[in-house]
C-alpha cells in the first residue's frame, strides 16, 4: 500500500507543470466566461503564453509593467484609431514599425513582444466600426490579460517549478545576435505580417479579428516551413478544429454550462498532456489548443449560424497557416537570417 501511494506521489510529482497548465488554462477561461468579460477565450491564450513548458514565473516587477505597457500601447492604438484610422497612408506606416520592433526587439521576452503586437494591431483595427469600440476592447483585452496573470501566479503557487525544470530554464539562452541577424529576421516578419494586416484594414474584417490573433502568433516562428514542421502545423490546425466542431455539436445537443466547463478541461487535458510530452511534435499542440479557442470563441460569439461559421473559421485559419509558412519560406530564401561561421 505504501509502495503504491509513493508511486502515485512520484508521479504526481513529475506531472506537476502538467497539472500547473491544465490547471491555469482551465480556470482563467472559466474565470473570465463566468464574470461575463468579452472574448474570454483570449483569457485562455494569454494563460497560455507564459505556462508553456519551461517558463518561470514573471514577478511582480514584470507583471507590472506587461500591464502598464499594454495600457500606454493600447491607449496610443485608441488614440490612432480615433484619429489615423481614415489616413490610411499613415496609419500602415506606423503599424509596420511596430511590427518590425516587436521581431526585433528581443530583450523583452517572446510573449510580452506578441501581446504588445496583438494589442498595437486589435485597437486600431476594431476602430473601422465605431471609435468608442477601441476603448471597451481595450479595457476587455486588459481585464482578460490581468485574469491571466492573477491565475498564472496562483498556478505556480499551488504547483512551483520542479527541480528539474530549474535546470533547464537556468540552461535556456535568449536569441544571440551571433546565430541570427535580428535586423534580416525583423525585416522577414514585417514582410509577411503587414501585408495580412493590410488586407484585413482594407476589407474591414472585423468579424474574422480572431484569425489575424492567430496568425500574429505563427509569425513569431520564422522557421515554421522547416522539416515538417508545416503539414504537422497544419494537421494541428484541422486537429484543434474538429475538437472545436466536436464540442460545439455536443453543446448544441446538450446545452450546459458544466458540460462546457467539462469540455475544456477534457481538451486542456489531451494538448496539454501532449505538449509536455517531450516529442519533437508536441509544440505542434500548442498550436492546436489555440486553433481549439479561437473556433470555440467563434461560437461563443455567433448566433444561430454558428456551424456554418465553424467551417468558415476552420477554412480561414488553414489559409493563414498556408500563408505564413510559404511566406517565411520565401522571404527567408532572399533574406536569410541565419548567421553563418565563416571563418
Amino acid at each position: 500500500m505504501f509502495d503504491s501511494l509513493k508511486q502515485f506521489y512520484w508521479g504526481l510529482k513529475e506531472a506537476t507543470p502538467i497539472l500547473r497548465c491544465i490547471f491555469g488554462v482551465t480556470f482563467a477561461l472559466v474565470l473570465a466566461t463566468t464574470l461575463g468579460y468579452m472574448i474570454p477565450h483570449i483569457t485562455a491564450i494569454f494563460t497560455l503564453m507564459f505556462l508553456e513548458p519551461n517558463k518561470k514565473p514573471l514577478g511582480l516587477k514584470k507583471e507590472l509593467g506587461i500591464v502598464l505597457g499594454l495600457l500606454a500601447l493600447g491607449y496610443f492604438g485608441v488614440l490612432v484609431g480615433d484619429y489615423l484610422i481614415d489616413f490610411p497612408l499613415v496609419l500602415i506606416p506606423i503599424l509596420g514599425l511596430i511590427v518590425y520592433w516587436s521581431f526585433r526587439y528581443v530583450k523583452l521576452p517572446e510573449a510580452v513582444r506578441m501581446l504588445f503586437l496583438m494589442l498595437a494591431i486589435l485597437i486600431p483595427f476594431v476602430s473601422l466600426k465605431a471609435n468608442m469600440l477601441g476603448s471597451i476592447v481595450l479595457m476587455a483585452l486588459l481585464m482578460n490579460l490581468v485574469i491571466a496573470l492573477v491565475v498564472i501566479r496562483l498556478a505556480f503557487f499551488i504547483f512551483p517549478l520542479t527541480d528539474p525544470e530549474k535546470l533547464i530554464i537556468s540552461q535556456d539562452k535568449p536569441i544571440s545576435k551571433s546565430t541570427f541577424n535580428l535586423d534580416k529576421m525583423a525585416l522577414n516578419g514585417l514582410l509577411v505580417l503587414l501585408p495580412m494586416v493590410f488586407i484585413f484594414y482594407l476589407y474591414s474584417a472585423l468579424s474574422a479579428v480572431l484569425i489575424l490573433v492567430f496568425a500574429v502568433i505563427l509569425s513569431f516562428d520564422p522557421f515554421i516551413y522547416q522539416s515538417k514542421k508545416g503539414t504537422a502545423l497544419i494537421m494541428a490546425n484541422a486537429i484543434g478544429g474538429l475538437a472545436a466542431i466536436v464540442a460545439y455539436n455536443m453543446l448544441v445537443v446538450a446545452p450546459s454550462y458544466v458540460l462546457y466547463i467539462f469540455i475544456i478541461v477534457s481538451a486542456a487535458f489531451y494538448f496539454i498532456s501532449m505538449l509536455y510530452s517531450g516529442k519533437k511534435t508536441a509544440p505542434i499542440f500548442k498550436i492546436s489548443f489555440n486553433t481549439f479557442f479561437v473556433i470555440m470563441g467563434v461560437i461563443s460569439t455567433s448566433t444561430n449560424e454558428a456551424g456554418n461559421e465553424i467551417w468558415l473559421r476552420i477554412l480561414q485559419i488553414g489559409i493563414a497557416v498556408i500563408y505564413v509558412i510559404l511566406a517565411f519560406k520565401v522571404v527567408n530564401a532572399f533574406n536569410n537570417p541565419i548567421v553563418l561561421n565563416e571563418q
